[in-house]
């Protein structure tokens, strides 16, 4: 078991109070050409921009349509059945943007 301080996270996106980085080597492309990552959320004090708490979960993206779900961290993805559309939430349109990058 790794933790997630042994974890390289890498900045994808950022408001004043949240944080989502993501592990680039975990980024994996299944046979349907969806991209799945681990990612860490983190709630952040805009006074002293400390991290209040993490949340390590495993993200699945459709890249060409712009799509996202959330699993455990544990999770073994076989095949998602809803996705879910990031309306209103700059946060993961950027995080699907920039982690489709890769």
């Amino acid at each position: 078991m790794i933790s997630a301080e042994q974890i390289e996270w890498v900045e994808v996106s950022k408001t004043d109070n949240e944080l989502l980085s993501i592990n680039p080597k975990s980024i994996k492309y299944n046979n349907q050409g969806f991209l799945s990552v681990m990612a860490k959320h983190s709630e952040i004090n805009p006074g002293d921009q400390t991290v209040i708490i993490d949340d390590i979960f495993l993200m699945a993206i459709d890249c060409e349509n712009r799509l996202f779900n959330k699993f455990p961290a544990n999770a073994d993805l076989k095949q998602v059945k809803n996705w879910a559309k990031p309306i209103n939430n700059k946060l993961i349109k950027k995080t699907i943007i920039n982690s489709c990058s890769y």
